[in-house]
């Protein structure tokens, strides 16, 4: 047996004696099923959601306001992050800026775009596009300034132009770097995005949770938010992959 496979026997080994544990303490009593539902009904009130409360509607609504906010900060982010790079003084003075907003709570601004766009999918968008642009535009610069001088000299010694240099040889070498920035913001906006549609009770699977708990629907509750840590592994393993792949080209 490999290492993967002895790590993956032991992980669903851990979750049985988990789901055991915690079917056998609200059972007993030890455990109030007001405070945490038994593994059986979360696993009933799971097919619930599947069948009746359209999941998969949830699950796109989710998925697709991310992947808006992420393309729009992709679009934004590079060419930011570039100009960052190449006016070097700009880049010196906005870097501890944008750094200390990034480790902000965001979530913070959300009454801000609520007020100035409403309860709508653009609040959602532009709140998922903050916090995603900002670690692409320092992961930008930060990928431009480590570009190896050989490379450079190496792209020089052909003739290239600065653009030919720019797209043939620093870009492709920074390519890890910058990347490292778009997961951040991808992982970090489908959690702000999720946190946000709790709040606000707007669609998605965030505003399942929210629904599930306003109803007072425990089991439901437990397995809405089952089904966003789900999402959450899927999208990070989607994630390395692409990560993977790029390395690999």
């Amino acid at each position: 047996m490999n290492t993967g496979m002895k790590v993956m026997v032991a992980v669903v080994a851990s979750l049985v004696v988990l789901v055991a544990a915690a079917e056998g303490a609200v059972q007993v009593g030890w455990v109030s099923p007001f405070i945490l539902a038994p593994p059986s009904q979360i696993w009933e009130a799971a097919v619930d959601l599947v069948v009746g409360e359209k999941l998969g509607q949830a699950f796109i609504d989710t998925i697709g306001v991310t992947l808006i906010a992420i393309a729009l900060a992709i679009g934004i982010g590079l060419p930011c992050g570039w100009a960052l790079w190449r006016f070097e003084r700009y880049g010196r003075a906005y870097e501890g800026w944008l750094g200390a907003l990034f480790a902000s709570p965001k979530l913070l601004l959300y009454p801000l775009f609520l007020v100035m766009l409403g309860r709508n999918l653009g609040t959602l968008v532009v709140m998922g596009f903050v916090t995603a642009t900002i670690p692409i535009m320092l992961k930008t610069r930060e990928g431009l300034m480590t570009v190896s001088p050989v490379l450079l000299n190496v792209g020089r010694s052909f003739n290239l132009s600065q653009r030919q240099l720019l797209w043939k040889v620093m870009f492709p070498s920074a390519v890890p770097v910058i990347f490292t920035g778009i997961r951040l913001g991808m992982i970090y906006t489908l959690i702000a995005i999720i946190a946000l549609e709790f709040l606000l009770d707007f669609e998605g699977l965030g505003g399942m949770v929210g629904e599930m708990y306003d109803r007072y629907n425990i089991p439901g509750m437990y397995a809405a938010i089952i089904f966003v840590v789900l999402l959450c592994l899927v999208y990070f393993q989607i994630v390395q992959k692409i990560q993977s792949w790029l390395r690999s080209v």
